[in-house]
């Protein structure tokens, strides 16, 4: 049995994978510094295990997250994989317990977290065995070294990353552009300066409204949304003017603002999407729960349409920042009413749908309106449960404090379950609505 020892500032964690991988050996690479051991298990030059006592680290911390067997159950099986001689994992598979695809995700993880924190380390020995134990020998699982030597440095760079970036700075850097001009942001189109002009003046009518609107998606998408289950109108819409009739002249201004952000941020199109009818979503049911409430409806749908106005355009702002995904949906989750809020008053937006999109999460805040950002934060949470069964008895609870929703002078209108129970049975159709009419 030959060994090969060293220190790891001379060799590092990455040379000694690549020399493992490249010269096909197989063994037992054993690291360690200040009491802290991991071992990497190759065979023919692959990765088929990993051995650490960290936390975060250890195989059946990660199993744990994968199953309902809970901690002894788990050493139960390790024990009988033992007595009959198998390895471990190998028995893992072969009994169906666990599938190999999961397995060797976790196997992964385990590794690429074990080569990052090694890749922090500022010393610390190495010791390579030619001998490999029988409870890993022949195992099912095999990574390939200069894969996992690729991932483990774009995980340590992430890491590195988030440790020197102070996201912050980024908010504050976006806030501070929005409100001095000094960033690209989507222009209100001309059409909807004019269709709002119309609106205020007294005199213009429906015909002269109907005039504005030229642009031949955005009309096409309109008589999509009105003959959409959504609506449930009898007769199907064929003019411009039953539609704009049928929606409202102020949902009208939302939809054409949505047609119009539909379009921004090209290179992450598809997340735009997403967001924008999770946003169509949300308006759809706030309207809903509005009209049942005797409330005002058509603001409702507005407010409901605007909420995620944020997230739409930090999608395109952090483009400029170099964060890893994690960081970016992070930093996007944190400041999107915020942000959103800003755009809303530079676009000069009305208050208590400035107040929607920038409380919508924290509804006890508002002082606007508090009763639409409460409609519009419950409308939000439904609308996030289109693939989570069994959950309208939770919302329902939830839904409580807006059972004292309703505008000045209308009777109250407490929410019924089965109510809910109808709203979320349809969000299926309504993100099929939304989707088409962004498509």
């Amino acid at each position: 049995m030959r060994t090969l020892h060293g220190h790891l500032k001379f060799i590092s964690i990455m040379d000694l994978i690549q020399w493992a991988g490249n010269s096909k050996r197989s063994g037992t690479l054993v690291v360690s510094c200040n009491g802290q051991n991991k071992k990497f298990y190759f065979q023919d030059g692959k990765v088929i295990f990993v051995d650490s006592g960290l936390d975060n680290e250890r195989i059946i911390d990660f199993l744990m997250l994968e199953t309902p067997l809970n901690k002894q159950e788990i050493q139960e099986k390790i024990s009988v994989a033992n007595s009959l001689g198998l390895p471990f994992i190998s028995y893992l598979i072969a009994d169906n317990i666990f599938s190999k695809e999961i397995i060797n995700k976790i196997i992964r993880q385990i590794a690429q977290s074990a080569v990052t924190d090694v890749m922090k380390w500022l010393s610390g020995e190495f010791e390579f065995i030619d001998k490999l134990p029988s409870t890993v020998l022949n195992g099912p699982i095999e990574l390939d070294s200069t894969l996992l030597l690729m991932e483990s440095v774009n995980k340590f760079d992430e890491l590195l990353m988030e440790r020197t970036l102070d996201t912050n700075l980024v908010a504050d850097e976006i806030k501070t552009n929005i409100m001095t001009g000094n960033i690209n942001l989507p222009v209100i189109p001309d059409i909807i300066q004019q269709i709002q002009e119309k609106i205020e003046d007294p005199n213009a009518s429906i015909g002269k409204i109907v005039d504005c609107i030229t642009d031949q998606i955005l009309v096409a998408k309109i008589f999509r949304i009105c003959n959409s289950s959504y609506y449930k109108n009898a007769n199907k819409i064929s003019t411009l003017k039953e539609a704009v009739v049928l929606i409202g002249l102020k949902s009208l201004l939302s939809i054409v603002a949505v047609h119009a952000l539909s379009s921004f941020s090209p290179k992450n199109s598809g997340e735009v999407r997403k967001v924008l009818g999770h946003s169509l979503v949300c308006g759809m049911i706030a309207r809903q729960i509005a009209r049942d409430m005797s409330g005002n409806f058509e603001l409702a749908f507005i407010c409901g349409l605007m909420h995620d106005i944020g997230k739409t355009i930090m999608l395109d702002m952090l483009d400029d920042y170099m964060l890893s995904p994690g960081l970016r949906a992070k930093v996007m989750e944190e400041n999107h009413t915020e942000i959103g809020y800003l755009l809303a008053k530079k676009w000069h937006f009305a208050e208590d749908i400035q107040e929607c999109i920038r409380y919508h999460h924290s509804p006890d805040k508002a002082s606007i309106n508090r009763s639409m950002v409460e409609l519009v934060y419950l409308a939000n949470t439904m609308s996030h449960t289109s693939d989570q069964p069994g959950t309208s008895g939770e919302i329902f609870l939830s839904m409580a404090q807006c059972n004292s929703y309703s505008e000045p002078n209308h009777r109250k209108t407490e929410i019924k379950q089965e109510g809910v129970d109808k709203q979320i049975g349809e969000m299926k159709n309504m993100y099929k609505d939304a989707w088409d009419f962004l498509v």
